[in-house]
């Protein structure tokens, strides 16, 4: 099932949309809504769905002004429209920020199944469903009251030894790139690589003294795929290369920890 947010500051049309509507018969499923265009912000940061349908005038955040964000955060969501006034500068600017059609109150059914159904071929075309990452009130021992962070750290610990890449965790997150890098190096005070590679290096000092692996070895198995690369990082961090810490058995030298 995609998932799908409908945000109208009118309870009585939220709650019609919502159960009138044959979302399951076309394979969606609406799992929030929101009153206003602030609140479906939130929501979406918490629990992004794949869908979300809006009514244009609300107050505090209009839908087009969600759409706008929308597309600069989570541009792989679709947004649909909705409004009682069929104004042709609506759909002017619902086309910049890639809306994908628009919907005049009151819905009728048959323009919601054929604005929907298209909606669920662009999802499948685009290589199908990506499941919700839902965090909202995720909060690591470090401090960290960024949801985005946390589960990003988490990642790392589980797949340091993998090929990672800043725009992979941002998609396994459903947000943009650029913005998940700016909240990262925010919280942690760190770029994403760095922190990357502090983990890794501080993975290895681990193997460097509890096995007998060859040190080119121990940079495959942390995630480094060019051992020069791995010295120069580990040299940086920790003051000497990594034969040196492991003949000093770990006991005169302390690299800065992830």
């Amino acid at each position: 099932m995609f998932k799908v947010l409908i945000a109208d500051d009118e309870e009585f049309i939220r709650e019609r949309i919502k159960n009138n509507m044959p979302w399951q018969e076309i394979g969606f499923e609406v799992i929030e809504c929101a009153s206003n265009g602030e609140a479906a912000l939130e929501k979406v940061r918490a629990c992004p769905p794949d869908v979300i349908l809006t009514d244009i005038l609300m107050p505090n955040m209009t839908g087009l002004e969600l759409a706008q964000r929308l597309k600069g955060e989570f541009p792989k969501i679709k947004v649909a429209l909705m409004s009682a006034y069929d104004d042709f500068n609506y759909a002017k600017e619902a086309i910049r920020f890639g809306v994908k059609g628009y919907l005049l109150k009151p819905v009728i059914r048959d323009e919601f199944l054929e604005l929907f159904q298209g909606i669920a071929k662009d999802i499948k075309e685009e290589g199908g469903q990506t499941p919700p990452l839902c965090y909202q009130s995720e909060i690591d021992d470090s401090g960290d009251r960024n949801a985005y962070v946390t589960h990003a750290k988490k990642y790392i610990a589980d797949h340091y030894s993998e090929q990672i890449r800043l725009r992979d965790v941002s998609e396994r997150l459903y947000v943009n790139a650029n913005y998940f890098s700016s909240v990262f190096k925010r919280e942690t005070g760190k770029n994403f690589i760095d922190y990357l590679n502090e983990v890794r290096i501080n993975e290895s000092k681990k193997l460097l003294l509890y096995t007998e692996h060859r040190v080119f070895e121990i940079s495959l198995l942390v995630g480094f795929g060019n051992f020069s690369y791995y010295n120069k990082m580990f040299k940086r961090l920790c003051g000497v290369t990594p034969q040196t810490y492991r003949e000093s058995g770990g006991l005169v030298y302390s690299c800065r920890e992830g």
